[in-house]
């Protein structure tokens, strides 16, 4: 991590894609908050997650609205978001920030949701009009989805709009209002892999490289099997481990017993023998 002129380290790296538009979102509330307490914050493209934090923090924003058009099945949408819920369990600490969740309006009776977009006071009278759109993906659907973060190992937070949950996002961020003075803290680090120093830290890269299992998860896994020739052989155990249900089983054995596809290709240069 790069120091500025002063020497000063960034604590927390926010991604560039988030401090654009008119508009004011959780980050930039967030920003604003970093600069009144003086914590040092760099802006910058970031490959996994929209604001990473010491110790392996890494936090994905996301609006309802940005739910929904997953739901909806665009060619984009469900495989998108899982790319990047599996890049996000990369970080030891992973959470989702679902920035209006809790301000939407539920109605099961017609199966839809209501995202509001624009409150006003009303002149004459000590009223709040709120404006909403209708979406109709069934509230338990947008549930299910919510739950399916959750049991990937991944910490959902719930904010009401972008103020409130630009304070989850900075207390999370800061340890609840402080950031940690303990020696030996790890600052933000930028990342697709971790760095592999020790056997340990080789043998939690390969077993985090199975689908929906992040080096927390490895860790548990390896601490309970051993090897990571017994974690894999054993697979069928792995729902004795606490955080692992039977979809990352499910997925853990397709990645496992599929056959690899060897896709042909037109590179003139691929029987190059070169070392």
């Amino acid at each position: 991590m790069q120091t500025d002129l002063f020497g000063n380290v960034p604590q927390i790296v926010v991604d560039i894609h988030e401090t654009g538009g008119k508009g004011v979102n959780s980050v930039k509330h967030l920003m604003k908050m970093l600069e009144k307490e003086g914590i040092q914050f760099v802006v910058q493209q970031i490959p996994i997650g929209d604001v990473l934090g010491p110790d392996g923090v890494a936090v994905e924003r996301k609006t309802v609205n940005d739910l929904v058009n997953t739901l909806k099945g665009s060619a984009a949408g469900v495989p998108r978001l899982t790319k990047q819920l599996d890049a996000l369990l990369q970080y030891e600490k992973p959470y989702v920030l679902l920035e209006n969740i809790l301000a939407i309006r539920r109605d099961p009776m017609k199966g839809c949701i209501y995202i509001p977009f624009s409150s006003k006071k009303t002149k004459s009278k000590p009223f709040l009009v709120t404006m909403e759109r209708v979406s109709f993906i069934h509230p338990s659907s947008l549930d299910a989805l919510i739950d399916s973060i959750k049991e990937r190992g991944i910490e959902v937070l719930e904010g009401f709009n972008a103020l409130h949950s630009a304070g989850l996002l900075y207390g999370v961020l800061t340890d609840d209002g402080a950031i940690k003075k303990k020696t030996g803290q790890r600052l933000p680090v930028i990342r697709t892999r971790k760095g592999l120093d020790t056997l340990n830290d080789e043998q939690e890269f390969f077993i985090a490289g199975v689908p929906g299992v992040n080096v927390v998860r490895a860790k548990s896994l390896l601490e309970k099997f051993k090897t990571p020739m017994d974690t894999i052989t054993r697979i069928d155990e792995w729902n004795d481990v606490p955080g692992i249900g039977p979809k990352t089983v499910a997925g853990a054995k397709k990645l496992l017993y599929s056959d690899y596809v060897v896709e042909e290709s037109s590179n003139d240069d691929e029987d190059l023998d070169i070392e």
